[in-house]
């Protein structure tokens, strides 16, 4: 469902939800890579989860040479996950595995022409 809230409010209620998953966290999105989902600037609500439990189609968060990124869950290989953009034309060449994975987004809050769309 999608709401509109003022910047304050969306970090305010980014930042609630977050608190309801234990070691959850919100970070700001920056750059292109998954337009149309994501537009930089989206605040993201992530929260922790085990390793086996990723699957296919998820938005997973996960470090990548000391960055880090948030892309799609798009095919499982021998040595973890392979991700991508949903705005880039190659898979990239990290996986993800149970020692960069910090998260799945649960939530996004998006800047929409001066307000902030919420969706679940």
């Amino acid at each position: 469902m999608a709401e509109f809230h003022s910047a304050t409010q969306a970090h305010q209620r980014a930042s609630r939800l977050a608190q309801k998953f234990p070691g959850g966290f919100v970070l700001q999105g920056k750059g292109n890579s998954m337009l149309p989902l994501y537009s930089s600037g989206t605040l993201l609500v992530v929260k922790p989860i085990p390793f086996e439990q990723l699957s296919r189609g998820m938005s997973v968060v996960f470090s990548k040479d000391n960055h880090t990124v948030t892309h799609v869950l798009v095919a499982k290989a021998k040595d973890g996950w392979r991700t991508t953009g949903l705005n880039n034309r190659r898979h990239d060449y990290v996986t993800v595995n149970a020692s960069n994975i910090r998260g799945v987004v649960v939530a996004a809050f998006t800047p929409v022409v001066g307000q902030t769309l919420a969706m679940r």
